[in-house]
């Protein structure tokens, strides 16, 4: 009898030697001449051979996490004996999670990957803006200290990870400035490379851009499965609700920790964190009061 699961979709991640490995397995030979074509972008020259910033450029690394992640998934349903009951995915991999359960074409999803990153760069390239990563801290605790400063206009908060960790938005050039009020707050951060900040009131431009460019090819429709939206952590299948989420996530400060929760409190049998995996996978190893234990799986199986 197979057991019931719940597939997490992972975030963008700086692509290093091993995701390029990864990415040139043969299980993603389909995905790579798919996205290529739909994008004129040779996927396979900028794996071999292209250099870091040309391989972390995200209107090339987003699509490619997204494929990366549909080949995990169809991987993975093929080995694993899990009845998927529900999908999520963190921030990017909300994207891929609706495009596995049928919301739109793959080819659209990568269009709208490109889309995305296409205008994000157009509006900080140029800028100091850098999405950073929170952790061993508190972001309540965080900001409070900020504020004691009269500095937490400069930090914007996008996504509360877990209890211990939060991702924020801001230039790197206030970074030294906040540095007493992080270390008051015990926080620890680490400036993510080659990342526009996101899901933030920094985001309005962008948001405000997707929502008049974007154009669907294919048409869009239900998803199979109940999708866990990023913007209010509750199930839903209607395509049009993932449509306007999907704009809406821009600005939409994001609570994974209720995503957890939900799926907590389903109490299924497994719970798969597909690759590339390594951030989600040890965010909820890292937060103490996380209750999942994933596995982790995708187009080279269990890592």
């Amino acid at each position: 009898m197979s057991r019931t699961g719940a597939y997490i979709f992972p975030s963008q991640v700086h692509v290093d030697d091993e995701i390029r490995r990864r990415g040139l397995s043969k299980r993603m030979d389909v995905l790579l001449d798919l996205a290529s074509d739909t994008l004129a972008m040779d996927f396979r020259a900028i794996l071999k051979n292209g250099t870091e910033e040309e391989a972390n450029d995200p209107r090339f690394r987003r699509p490619l996490i997204n494929i990366m992640g549909i080949a995990g998934w169809q991987q993975d349903l093929r080995v694993r004996d899990v009845q998927p009951v529900v999908v999520a995915g963190m921030s990017l991999g909300y994207l891929t999670a609706a495009a596995a359960v049928g919301w739109v074409s793959l080819e659209d999803m990568v269009r709208m990957s490109h889309t995305m990153a296409t205008i994000e760069t157009e509006v900080f390239a140029g800028t100091d803006y850098v999405s950073v990563f929170f952790y061993n801290c508190d972001s309540g605790r965080v900001f409070d200290e900020l504020r004691a400063d009269g500095l937490d206009p400069l930090l914007h908060l996008a996504a509360t990870v877990s209890s211990n960790q939060f991702l924020g938005g801001c230039r790197m050039s206030d970074l030294e400035a906040m540095k007493p009020a992080l270390m008051r707050a015990g926080a620890l951060y680490r400036p993510i490379p080659h990342s526009f900040p996101g899901h933030c009131g920094l985001m309005e431009t962008v948001r405000r851009r997707y929502a008049e460019e974007w154009q669907f090819h294919d048409p869009y429709g239900n998803t199979s499965l109940p999708l866990i939206s990023i913007n209010d952590g509750r199930p839903h299948t209607s395509g049009e609700i993932v449509r306007q989420h999907m704009i809406d996530q821009f600005t939409t400060v994001l609570d994974w920790r209720g995503i957890v929760r939900y799926l907590e409190d389903l109490g299924l049998d497994t719970y798969v964190v597909l690759e590339p995996s390594a951030f989600v996978a040890k965010s909820m190893a890292l937060d103490p009061e996380c209750g999942l234990t994933p596995v982790t799986g995708g187009i080279t199986g269990d890592l």
